[in-house]
């Protein structure tokens, strides 16, 4: 049975002797792994269960940003960015300085993906037909939202300007849709998005507005992939338990990063892992950079045989594989 075929019924929730496993490592790790572990030769021994495909990394990454001459970034927008040490961004301008969106542009997400994003997938596609392929926007109706308004902005227009609110996710979410539709031209079994509309101690704002603003549109983008017979992963950090129902009800298919820190990992399987896949699981904050590399293997095992009974789940690192974990630690998650 190829990597893909278990990763497919793992989506399916039928349980297998092997629970596929994804590998999530800093790229500025990679040298100091490569060496502990006697070169790169370990990296061809795992299996691909899952690959993801080039995307769209609008607005912060790749492709589109125009250099100003103070050093800022001017992105695809209209938003003016500094980059910090480690490619931290930080939002210096929105493109939308008032509630309105007369005279607002969208990218051309067509042109984008056709030429830039398009002329990658030859080869990853050749090297990934044995792995669950998915492509990816980052970037979600939150996170697009707030990098064109700006954040504290678009939490008070949540408050004092609903219908502007309103108007800009709705074409936020077709904005989105006509980038799902390209990437679908991929043969993908999967669309990845990213909605961090949470940090580790609950929702970033009350799942009363959640409700009101984001579930109507997601539910929109999530019918949309359907009706491609793709299944839709949505990534969300820190604790997204509280609006998991809503996001099952219209029609999640997997939720990635699962974060312990955040959350209890076993409690989320417990309530809602008959109806979602679960993919991650390790913490990198405090199991990996300051358990024991015994204490990583245990939790593991652990993972794989709880949260892997009656299948839906993929275990990962909730976050890149990076310093400070120690070296004998990353190996012992592998080995697991």
């Amino acid at each position: 049975m190829l990597p893909k075929d278990i990763t497919k019924l793992a989506f399916q929730f039928k349980e297998t002797n092997n629970i596929p496993f994804t590998i999530f490592i800093d790229k500025t790790y990679n040298k100091q792994l490569d060496d502990y572990m006697g070169g790169s030769e370990w990296r061809n021994s795992i299996p691909k269960y899952t690959t993801i495909v080039s995307g769209v990394d609008l607005p912060l990454k790749k492709g589109g940003l125009e250099l100003l001459p103070d050093g800022s970034l001017k992105d695809p927008f209209g938003t003016i960015w500094k980059m910090f040490e480690g490619n931290v961004p930080h939002l210096i301008e929105p493109a939308i300085k008032d509630p309105v969106l007369t005279g607002f542009k969208w990218p051309d997400i067509t042109e984008y993906i056709d030429s830039y994003i398009k002329p990658k997938w030859p080869h990853e596609i050749a090297a990934s037909n044995d792995s669950f392929r998915m492509g990816r926007h980052v970037g979600g109706l939150f996170e697009t939202a707030w990098a064109i308004r700006g954040y504290e902005n678009f939490l008070m227009d949540m408050i004092t300007e609903e219908s502007f609110c309103h108007e800009l996710l709705e074409k936020t979410a077709d904005w989105l849709i006509e980038s799902i539709d390209k990437l679908l031209e991929a043969p993908v079994s999967a669309i990845i998005l990213t909605e961090d509309y949470a940090d580790q101690r609950g929702m970033v704002f009350g799942l009363d507005r959640y409700r009101k603003f984001f579930v109507p549109q997601w539910k929109r983008i999530f019918d949309h992939i359907h009706k491609a017979n793709v299944s839709i992963v949505l990534h969300v950090c820190g604790n997204a338990a509280p609006a998991l129902p809503d996001l099952i009800d219209i029609g999640l298919d997997c939720l990635e990063s699962l974060q312990p820190e955040a959350t209890d990992v076993y409690k989320v399987k417990k309530e809602y892992g008959k109806d979602l896949v679960l993919w991650g699981g390790v913490g990198v904050q405090k199991l990996m950079p300051f358990g024991t590399a015994d204490e990583v293997k245990a939790e593991v095992r652990s993972l794989k045989k709880n949260l892997g009974k009656g299948g839906g789940f993929i275990l990962n690192t909730a976050k890149p594989i990076a310093y400070p974990v120690p070296l004998e630690n990353a190996a012992a998650y592998f080995e697991a």
